[in-house]
């Protein structure tokens, strides 16, 4: 009974101590697969630096076989300008101390640099004795050269942010959609406004601008939130008070899953100057023009009392008439200059207008009864000078012809004064329902001064001119006006 009880405890331990060599046999498969698996390099050292094992992913990085790394020293992959790295290293182990992530250079079979991330830690024996090394190494030089990129980038942009022309802020919109405090500045920005990059980042724009810019930037700060960019005027003060004005352009963009604002603030210190020299200009200009179509309009208005004048000592009827024409020809070149000496645009004229009162002047001159009804059918056009001079001899010349002419022993009639623009191009027209031009006479080959006025005139503008004699006399003018210099 006792060596059956024997044989059955021998068998139990047998039992036990084969399970527990399948488990470490199982451990040693499961790591000897992480090992040969793995991308890291794997490489067992003993304590002079002699390579004992070398894993696949060490063939891989390292460009040697095991055959070729195996029994060799670890100096084979080591350039030759580290080649005291290796004794360091197996100094601190043999002390039992770890190496870890630490970042150096090796070098591949092909001659070949790499970077390389390594860790050695000690192997020890059961007794706690360090017999050799296990070092794990990544090859980095991906991550190297991204990260040289990404650091060649950033200086890149970081030499543009300083060296633009302009100062630019970055600053964070809040929760409550005010914008926060700036939290990056360029170089311009400090060197404007003469506070440190670190004053800047504690400060807002609030901190910036003027008071007035403060008080009104509330609507701009508003379009900005919901357009996503906005440009306006500020003025923004410096360090000793001093003012600045500036045109901001802001947008809103993402950072890092926050909303950021960006503005670039441009100086408009010179242009504001310059605006004001140039306003400044043109005020006096205005004022000389303004006192040259005065000063035309009264040498104008000085020949037409001399002609007035001297027609009192006119007997022939004929002459005299000559005489009157002449000064309503000036009046109505004084009044165009009149009209432009009372506009504020000193190159144009409400030819609308002007035709109405002329056609009013000349309607008061000729008609002395009730006979003859004038219908004006004008809009409000304005015409370049260079345009309404002659066309203003022209409203003058027709009217006048259809008042004197047309209606004679105080016949019933209507005069029609009409003068409409469409697109570029524009209509003038005076109708009357009066006896009717005569059908003997041509009114391009007439001898009339007027009527030889009127035709070379038109022409003057490139216009093109019309007789209708169906009822009554109709002259249609029509006309695109040219682009004069300013």
């Amino acid at each position: 009974m006792k060596r059956d009880s024997e044989r059955e405890e021998l068998q139990r331990k047998l039992q036990k101590t084969e399970e527990r060599l399948a488990k470490t046999q199982s451990d040693l498969n499961y790591l000897e697969s992480i090992v040969k698996h793995t991308e890291d390099a794997i490489v067992a050292l003993g304590l002079d630096g002699t390579i004992l094992t070398w894993n696949p992913a060490a063939e891989t990085i390292y460009g040697y076989t095991p055959r070729e790394a195996v029994g060799n020293s670890v100096s084979m992959v080591i350039p030759p300008y580290n080649s005291d790295e290796i004794s360091l290293i197996l100094a601190w182990i043999k002390s039992g101390e770890r190496v870890t992530h630490y970042d150096t250079l090796r070098r591949r079979k092909d001659g070949s640099i790499i970077n390389v991330s390594i860790s050695v830690s000690p192997i020890k024996d059961e007794n706690g004795e360090v017999i050799g090394a296990s070092s794990i190494a990544r090859d980095t030089s991906t991550s190297k050269r991204m990260e040289l990129q990404l650091q060649e980038s950033e200086e890149k942009f970081r030499e543009v942010f300083n060296n633009a022309n302009d100062a630019i802020f970055l600053h964070e919109i809040k929760n409550d959609g005010t914008l926060g405090k700036f939290l990056e500045v360029n170089d311009v920005a400090c060197q404007r406004l003469g506070y440190t990059r670190e004053e800047l980042l504690q400060m807002t724009t609030c901190d910036i601008d003027s008071e007035e810019t403060t008080k009104t930037q509330g609507p701009c700060v508003e379009r900005l939130l919901k357009e996503g960019n906005a440009t306006f005027e500020a003025v923004n003060l410096t360090c000793d008070g001093k003012e600045i004005p500036v045109e901001v352009n802001a947008h809103i963009f993402n950072l890092r899953g926050e909303r950021m604002v960006l503005s670039i603030l441009r100086d408009m210190t010179r242009r504001k100057e310059y605006e004001t020299q140039l306003r400044k200009s043109l005020n006096e200009k205005e004022l000389l023009l303004k006192e040259i179509h005065h000063r035309v309009k009264n040498n104008l208005m000085v020949i037409s009392s001399l002609l007035n004048l001297q027609s009192k000592y006119i007997k022939d009827k004929a002459a005299l008439e000559v005489f009157r024409e002449s000064q309503r020809r000036a009046r109505s070149m004084a009044l165009i200059h009149t009209m432009l000496y009372q506009s504020t645009d000193l190159k144009c004229i409400n030819f609308g207008d002007y035709i109405t009162k002329l056609t009013l002047e000349l309607f008061r001159t000729y008609v002395t009864s009730d006979n003859i009804h004038l219908n004006l059918d004008v809009g409000n056009v304005p015409l370049d000078i260079n345009t309404a001079v002659p066309l203003g001899l022209i409203v003058n010349e027709l009217v006048s012809n259809s008042l004197k002419h047309a209606f004679p022993a105080g016949e019933e009639g209507d005069v029609t004064v009409r003068f409409h623009k469409d697109g570029d191009n524009y209509t003038f027209q005076v109708a009357d329902t009066g006896k009717g031009f005569p059908d003997d006479l041509d009114f391009k080959k007439t001898n009339s001064l007027g009527m030889r006025l009127v035709n070379t005139l038109t022409h003057q503008v490139n216009g093109e001119i019309e007789l209708n004699t169906t009822r009554g006399t109709c002259f249609t003018i029509k006309f695109s006006e040219e682009e004069y210099g300013s």
